[in-house]
């Protein structure tokens, strides 16, 4: 939603600054981590401004029990976000400033979204899921976070909303923000490109080896199977966006799926492999695998260890993502008034 908001709003001719003030998945820039949203934001749009700027604060492991247990100051984190946002806001016309997670995100530190808020005198956009029940319960009790901190949530933006219920149920979810005062600028369907792995990301957040297919990486994951059955079953199984795990000495499995570029041309160059176990297969079967357009990573977990994590991991975009960045443009684009945010976000600050 922030891709997209800045992109669309650069778009009208606008100078956009972004910032995410308190971070949580940092990576490391130089010589400073910070977090990925804001490398993606910036690298897709060569903001001028440093990320350290955009990211003053982030969360690595231990920083918060260190914190609770030496009860230290929030007062610095507080200036190096005042800071920072001096130098994000320099020459724009607004700052996207994005929040981590609920508005009670960051207490532990005393610096939730609804504090940080209330620090950089914001309007708060609260983005919700689908739905009818769930935006409102996310409204309510967001809501009430940001009035603790004086700061007016001025309305909401339902993402990952079913395509077939927006004509139902949007029109309810505004009528009932309206009746609280706040209201819906935009509905975003659902787009289950948005949603996907890719490969790279596998590897990147699971610490993955390479086995074959470097160039290959940015396939999309749609669905990933395990690999337990015997080879001819295995077939039946792989689709277009499917990642088999299949365990590093199963070479019957591995074969077999390497083998759909050539037998099922509806299927090759459009699947991936991920070995498991710590296990690599035998040479003679590494050679047909470099021979083939099929990329293949390993990891050292076990099968269901590895499925079990991939499964927990949420897909992310990077700034290689070309389609996605496209598709988060195009949906802020024609699903969000922006012009009646303008408005809203005017109204509640105050400014010009």
């Amino acid at each position: 939603m922030s891709l997209g908001l800045v992109g669309t709003l650069r778009d009208r001719g606008m100078q956009v600054g972004y910032m995410k003030p308190v971070g949580q998945r940092a990576v490391q820039l130089g010589e400073f981590r910070v977090d990925e949203d804001v490398v993606l934001v910036k690298s897709v749009y060569d903001m001028p401004y440093s990320a350290r700027q955009a990211n003053p604060i982030t969360v690595p492991s231990g920083f918060t029990t260190e914190f609770v247990r030496e009860n230290k100051s929030r007062e610095p984190l507080i200036e190096s976000i005042l800071e920072g946002f001096a130098g994000v806001s320099e020459g724009a016309d607004l700052v996207v400033v994005e929040g981590t997670g609920h508005a009670g995100v960051g207490s532990v530190i005393g610096l939730s979204n609804a504090k940080v808020a209330g620090i950089l005198g914001s309007a708060p956009v609260i983005v919700t899921g689908g739905g009818l029940g769930r935006p409102i319960d996310e409204f309510a009790l967001n809501r009430a976070q940001f009035d603790d901190e004086g700061c007016r949530v001025i309305g909401v933006i339902a993402n990952k909303f079913l395509p077939e219920k927006i004509d139902e149920l949007a029109p309810l979810l505004a009528e009932w923000l309206a009746r609280q005062g706040a209201r819906l600028f935009g509905v975003i369907p659902y787009v289950p490109v948005l949603t996907e792995l890719t490969m790279r990301q596998i590897v990147d957040e699971m610490s993955a080896k390479v086995v074959h297919g470097e160039d290959q990486l940015e396939r999309r994951i749609t669905k990933c199977i395990i690999g337990a059955e015997p080879a001819h079953r295995l077939l039946y199984s792989l689709h277009p966006g499917v990642m088999a795990i299949i365990p590093g000495d199963r070479d019957d499995l591995i074969l077999a799926a390497v083998s759909c570029q050539q037998f099922a041309p509806e299927v090759g160059g459009k699947i991936g492999i991920c070995l498991t176990s710590g296990i690599l297969p035998h040479q003679s079967v590494l050679r047909i695998i470099g021979r083939s357009n099929t990329p293949v990573i390993a990891i050292d977990a076990g099968t269901y260890q590895v499925a079990s994590e991939i499964s927990d991991l949420v897909a992310k975009m990077l700034p290689s993502d070309h389609e996605k960045i496209a598709a988060a443009n195009r949906l802020v684009r024609e699903n969000v008034d922006l012009d009646e945010l303008m408005k809203a976000a005017l109204e509640a600050t105050g400014a010009d």
